[in-house]
């Protein structure tokens, strides 16, 4: 979040110089802001001005709730319902970013494209030789020694259906994603890259890798910008509940790396994971990589590898990822 405006406990805060403070400290624009500054006196029972202390006391409040998670789609009863996808709802109830709300709220206004079964109507069978078998060797190999507890839950969840996400590159022409990484390759101009990112997903926010690729670039920047973690679990986060978006309730089925429109999910969800452990946050982490392996136990990704040194608690390191 951009730096906020400091205030004496003196001040006399009136209603613009909230919604400006407000706007520097959550990166929303001021003309989003109206209303919820102009509901202070009577949510808060406080009148105009404001002295400093309650104007930062409002602010406080106000930034909480526009990083308030939505609720996730799951019924208070699931009879007969096993393991199933943990909707980022159930694992925080914060977003990082201020405006993650507000991309849901408009994607859900403009109408939302849900997943749907693969046209085969093709099942992923754990048992088969499409899954790792009964006993998949637990030695050692080149990407290290991998971790089987989860496999267990996956076979004996039996056979499930495919999924396909909707089409993450919708629209004429190649997808933006693509077009910033031209201009990168091209450049090398890092702020160009992240600016036609960001104008990607202010045009389209259901542009699931632009948000997953701005978190990548946001991590790898972590290494020399303190601030930068907190700017890729922001976009890994955005990410993630933008592609819930099209899940069914109480989602149980497999999200193949084998059908392309699926990926960009599975990148946020390697993402969030990799932050949210960085962070030392290994519980949040766990649930994540746990989702990865549950909607993609082919394990692409080498998830494998991370979710046993999660689980332990062992903090993340550089090679880690």
């Amino acid at each position: 979040m951009s730096e906020g405006i400091v205030v004496s406990t003196t001040t006399a805060v009136s209603r613009a110089v909230l919604r400006t403070m407000l706007a520097r400290r959550s990166g929303l624009a001021e003309d989003l802001l109206w209303f919820p500054v102009q509901d202070v006196p009577r949510r808060f029972g406080l009148s105009w001005p404001l002295t400093g202390e309650q104007a930062e006391g409002v602010l406080s409040e106000l930034l909480d709730g526009l990083r308030s998670v939505l609720p996730a789609p799951v019924e208070d009863e699931q009879e007969g319902q096993g393991r199933r996808y943990v909707y980022l709802a159930e694992v925080t109830d914060r977003y990082e970013r201020c405006d993650t709300r507000r991309v849901l709220e408009r994607i859900y206004t403009a109408g939302v494209t849900p997943a749907r079964l693969d046209d085969l109507d093709e099942e992923y069978d754990p048992r088969s030789e499409r899954g790792w078998g009964a006993r998949p060797s637990a030695a050692p190999d080149i990407g290290g020694k991998p971790t089987w507890g989860w496999w267990r839950v996956v076979r004996e969840a039996g056979p499930r259906p495919f999924y396909r996400m909707p089409d993450p590159y919708a629209g004429e022409g190649s997808p933006p994603v693509d077009r910033a990484l031209s201009l990168y390759e091209r450049t090398r101009d890092e702020a160009a890259y992240r600016a036609a990112l960001l104008e990607a997903v202010r045009e389209d926010p259901r542009q699931v890798d632009c948000w997953a690729h701005l978190g990548s670039d946001a991590f790898a920047r972590a290494e020399t910008d303190d601030s930068a973690l907190a700017e890729a679990l922001g976009y890994y986060q955005t990410a993630v509940a933008v592609a819930e978006l099209s899940l069914p309730e109480a989602f149980s089925g497999v999200l193949a790396w084998s059908e392309l429109d699926n990926r960009p999910f599975h990148r946020a969800q390697h993402g969030l994971g990799l932050t949210w452990w960085r962070l030392g946050e290994t519980k949040k982490a766990e649930a994540v990589f746990g989702n990865s392996l549950w909607t993609n136990p082919d394990d692409n990704q080498g998830i494998r590898y991370l979710i046993g040194p999660v689980q332990k608690g062992v903090a993340w390191h550089p090679q880690a990822g």
